[in-house]
């Protein structure tokens, strides 16, 4: 019984692979419901004739009205002379036009051959119109006078949506078309060489797309996208499964959003689908992907809460021969055998391999197409009998290097024409490829061998070190395998169909080749160029950023040639401003003393140091001359500056703080106000008063503890409070440690742990040390309560507390709107409150364990109350955050006031931000009370954060400075700065960015007289 099922010359293997060979290698055998095109199509026409079929520009048409357009097109053309069975080339670009034309030419029994008139050369238009035969063409009216020059007096060119075949019958052509008859020719490897015609019979069409998975659920009521080129086999799946199947067909004009957030069923190429976020389309509940092979990444994105196909098949399979549905974090491979058809995995010599081992897929059944047009030899080259079914059926060499998986399914490894010798080893470029596109930030990989030398192309959203990129690459592969150099790409170059477009890749590496050095490994860029894409020809640059490949513009800066005139004071720039800095002020030492050693914060620090050292030589000179014992002051001592330290941090105290020094009006000297602007720096209070609390506490315990030594009748000191003294003492010495900046980068989730349930603990221990050491050491005996009423450690903790509580009383969980911005950024939309500009608020999704900061952007009066904030990815959190969209989160206290609260000082200034700084900024821009120019420098500014945050710079500040690091390079931030200060006459510049270039910003301002401010310390 199990030997009928068996597959026929399986001998070379192992019994139990002979089974498993023929399980899995053989599809599930379900019969086709139509044998033609036309009439799947016709089926839905006469069930539901009234079902939208297609929409494009806004319009759009019935299946009834399909129907009888093509109806009477296919009778004009039979009227004219076509004859069944023959070629109709059809020159068109997508359009309701194109769809009337194929749907004529099936019904008049003939095979239509799809031509994109807007990206065909001459020479292959003028090949393929003689390689078919054709003695019909249907056109488009724009591409009838092309088409004429490469026809000859024999052909006739129709020109589509002139209605010349209106006084023609509506009714269906009575031809005999049958299922072996020729639906479509494919003409493929355009890009590489001369095109080879495939041709495809309705019944491979049927057999892939009337059954699943290749149907794709698609049925009346679905909404299916047509963006892809409609000369590629791809594109013929999403017009002919979804007009076969019901569904109604969105055809993709110049705007591939608009296309996109329509419909529900997506196929597309994985350079295509790269360059779009699952978040921004969560309409899309089907997505297919092909025609090359998929990164990991890529998948696991899309297939999140959707039906995700991965597949597999060249046009001679008719578009694919398997599918996998894919689930994120699963291993990605091409799936199984489609209905009605068998898969083979042979060796160089034909012969079935074992499972588990790889070989060449050949594939057999009903999707195998039948040859070449016009290559004989090729066809017999390619396709062969099927020997181990022996009915005379065709299976065809698909060329794909894959193997069996224990489950089944087939894992891919490239194809055999992209196996190369280097160094005398086989590599396989695809491997190569999938191992770069896993290393962190790589959005899309190439390889390619070049003159001899193997080459990586890569695209990324982040910065990649390429040394990091090449080490990472060497711990997965063997030596010889590793690229000997390495290019950056803004995007990877792509063929009309969307594949990776390798003849531009070539020719972008035989114009720099005389630039590389031969005699060793060597990047093919400095390090300025990991900002800078790679340059293309004219002619390339142009194709790199056609639309019809999925990509759009390369994203440019937005710069005047002399930064503008927008509030430019002419007092402040007196002729052209030199090309590059001035001479700092003043000399070395003092300048590192003054901007560097002494700021403000440092000062505050030391200000509080000071204080708490006068303090203790009173107390002991009160100890040394009076005999006064110190205890009681030195716990004083302690509890006044720990409440400091927790004021310091409270946001009532912070906002007030800010409110007063802030409500100076622009009418005052700068001077005074260029000095209340440094209220921020505020955490140096908050940063000495918390050590300092620690060291009164550390005396505190060393004084207890001698006391504690004396005998039991002279010791003030109980064994509860000296337990509880050392135990706090580890706490804070633990809390002291871990708020080293370097530990606090390196660790912050455990710093934040031990701040917050640390503190905790050390709140209540000290509440319980406060009134034991109180009742040990009044002076006499007494009720403990009237000592307890004048202690100051009870009330200073009684201070403490409530301002530690306050924030808790205001937790609760609010509703927000997610706004995706990319899969690097999210905007959160919030209307429990409005803030003042310049503020912050903290947020959780889990309120007891962590809390993050982030800058509120007031929303505008005619948006109405509220606020929202910009999240981008920079650790677990903000990466879960982005991932979830989340509906509700935790929210705290109330919006605290930050650096940029500051900006209501001055008249004009200058905002410096990178990357997410942008955030903090936009509550100051959108507010629009302050005139202010904009320098943001960040990687594809448009791509990450939105057009919309894009044009509210642009709309406070045409001519702001917005640099894209990934294709204008790295910025020089400092002269760029300067010069928006001198020439926009600006009172200060505000710097939002990381701590080592705020820093770096701040001292070389600065110590050139610009009034910076930045925060450089998180207390």
């Amino acid at each position: 019984m199990m030997d009928s099922h068996l597959f026929n010359g399986l001998g070379n293997l192992k019994p139990e692979d002979q089974i498993l060979v023929s399980r899995f290698g053989r599809g599930p055998s379900i019969p086709v419901p139509y044998p033609t095109i036309h009439q799947a199509f016709e089926a839905i026409v006469n069930s539901h004739p009234n079902v939208i079929a297609a929409k494009f520009c806004g319009k759009s048409i019935t299946y009834a009205k399909l129907d009888a357009a093509a109806n009477r097109l296919a009778n004009h053309l039979i009227e004219c002379g076509l004859r069944p069975r023959q070629r109709v080339c059809l020159v068109v670009q997508r359009s309701i036009e194109m769809l009337v034309g194929i749907f004529a030419v099936l019904k008049a029994g003939c095979q239509y051959a799809p031509i994109d008139g807007g990206v065909c050369s001459d020479q292959h238009l003028q090949y393929i119109l003689t390689d078919t035969g054709a003695k019909f063409v249907l056109c488009l009216p724009r591409f009838e006078d092309r088409v004429k020059a490469f026809c000859g007096p024999e052909v006739s060119v129709k020109s589509l949506g002139r209605e010349v075949e209106a006084f023609c019958p509506k009714s269906r052509p009575k031809l005999a078309v049958r299922s072996g008859d020729g639906a479509y020719a494919i003409y493929t490897s355009g890009s590489t060489g001369r095109p080879k015609g495939v041709d495809v019979s309705h019944g491979n069409v049927t057999n892939a797309l009337l059954l699943e998975p290749g149907r794709l659920k698609i049925t009346v009521g679905s909404h299916v996208g047509q963006v892809l080129n409609v000369a590629f086999d791809m594109g013929a799946w999403e017009i002919l499964a979804c007009l076969m199947n019901g569904g109604t067909l969105h055809i993709r004009g110049s705007n591939w959003e608009e296309t996109l957030r329509e419909i529900d069923t997506l196929i597309a190429t994985p350079s295509i689908l790269a360059s779009h976020r699952r978040r921004s389309f969560p309409n899309i509940k089907t997505v297919v992907t092909g025609g090359e092979a998929c990164p990991q990444s890529l998948a696991d994105e899309w297939a999140d809460d959707i039906f995700y196909y991965n597949i597999c098949g060249p046009t001679e399979i008719t578009i694919l021969n398997s599918a996998h549905l894919h689930t994120p974090g699963k291993p990605l491979t091409i799936g199984r055998p489609l209905p009605n058809t068998n898969v083979y995995i042979l060796d160089e010599n034909d012969e079935p391999v074992p499972v588990g081992s790889k070989g060449v897929m050949w594939v057999g059944g009903a999707g195998v197409s039948k040859g070449y047009i016009n290559l004989l030899e090729l066809t017999v080259t390619r396709y062969t009998v099927d020997k181990f079914r022996k009915d005379g059926s065709m299976m065809f060499n698909t060329g794909d290097i894959v193997r069996w998986l224990d489950d089944g399914s087939l894992e891919t490894f490239g194809r055999i024409d992209d196996q190369v010798k280097i160094k005398g080893f086989r590599v396989e470029l695809d491997g190569v490829t999938a191992v770069i596109e896993k290393y962190p930030g790589i959005t899309r990989a190439h390889t390619s061998v070049i003159n001899g030398a193997l080459y990586g192309f890569y695209t990324t959203q982040t910065l990649i070190d390429e040394e990091d990129l090449d080490n990472f690459v060497r711990q997965h592969l063997p030596y010889y395998s590793v690229p000997e150099r390495w290019t950056y790409l803004p995007t990877v170059p792509l063929t009309p169909n969307g594949k990776v477009n390798r003849s531009q890749l070539s020719g972008m590496v035989m114009r720099r080749v005389s630039t590389i050095s031969s005699s060793r490994r060597t990047s093919t860029f400095t390090t300025k160029d990991l900002y800078r894409p790679t340059t293309l020809s004219p002619v390339a640059s142009v194709a790199s950023r056609d639309p019809e490949k999925g990509q759009m513009d390369a994203e440019q800066i937005t710069v005047s040639s002399n930064l503008s005139d927008f509030n430019a004071s002419t007092t402040t720039v007196n002729g052209p401003l030199p090309p590059t800095l001035p001479e700092k002020n003043g000399f070395k030492g003092e300048r590192w003393l003054r901007h560097r050693a002494f700021i403000l914060y440092r000062r505050f620090f030391s200000v509080v140091v000071m204080a708490n050292l006068a303090v203790a030589f009173f107390i002991l000179y009160r100890r040394v001359k009076k005999e006064r014992p110190m205890l009681a002051d030195l716990a004083t001592a302690c509890a006044v500056n720990l409440t400091m330290a927790v004021l310091m941090r409270s946001e009532p105290v912070i906002n007030l703080l800010f409110t007063i020094f802030c409500s100076v009006p622009t009418s005052f000297p700068l001077s005074i106000r260029r000095h209340c602007a440094r209220i921020f720096h505020i955490g140096g209070i908050h940063s000495g008063c918390a050590i300092a609390a620690a060291m009164w506490f550390l005396f505190f315990a060393c004084g207890a503890s001698l006391d504690f030594a004396k005998p039991a009748r002279f010791r003030c000191m109980s064994m509860e409070t000296m337990a509880i003294t050392y135990i706090v003492l580890l706490i804070f010495g633990a809390m002291i440690g871990m708020s080293h900046p370097t530990f606090r980068a390196n660790h912050h989730d455990a710093w934040e742990m031990m701040h917050r349930f640390g503190g905790w603990t050390v709140l209540i221990l000290l509440w319980c040390h406060a009134f034991l050491a109180t009742r040990d050491l009044q002076f006499a005996p007494s009720i403990p309560m009237n000592a307890y009423k004048t202690s100051p450690p009870i009330w200073m903790l009684t201070v403490a507390t409530m301002a530690i509580i306050f924030p808790w009383l205001h937790l609760r969980r609010v509703a927000v709107r997610s706004e995706p911005l990319s899969s690097h950024a999210i905007r959160l939309h919030f209307d429990y409150t409005t803030p003042v500009v310049g503020t912050s608020v903290r947020i959780a999704e889990r309120p007891l364990i962590d809390w993050h900061g982030f800058a509120t952007i007031t929303n505008r009066p005619s948006d109405g109350p509220g606020f929202s904030l910009v999240v981008s990815n920079a650790g677990d959190f903000t990466k879960r955050t982005i991932d979830r969209a989340p509906t509700h989160v935790w929210v705290r206290g109330i919006p605290g006031c930050g650096v940029l609260r500051i900006a209501t000082l001055f008249r004009r200034v200058v905002l410096v931000a990178t990357g997410s700084g942008i955030g903090p900024c936009l509550a100051v821009i959108l507010a629009n009370r302050i005139p202010c120019r904009i320098l943001w420098s960040t990687p594809n500014p448009q791509q990450t954060f939105g057009k919309e945050i894009v044009d509210s710079v642009l709309q406070t500040d045409p001519h702001a400075i917005i640099h894209n690091t990934r294709t204008m390079g790295k910025p020089d931030l400092k002269l760029m700065a300067w010069r928006l200060y001198k020439e926009s006459g600006a009172e200060a510049v505000c710097i939002i960015s990381n701590k080592r270039l705020t820093g770096g910003l701040l001292y070389a301002l600065e110590s050139r007289g610009v009034p910076a401010y930045g925060a450089i310390f998180d207390s």
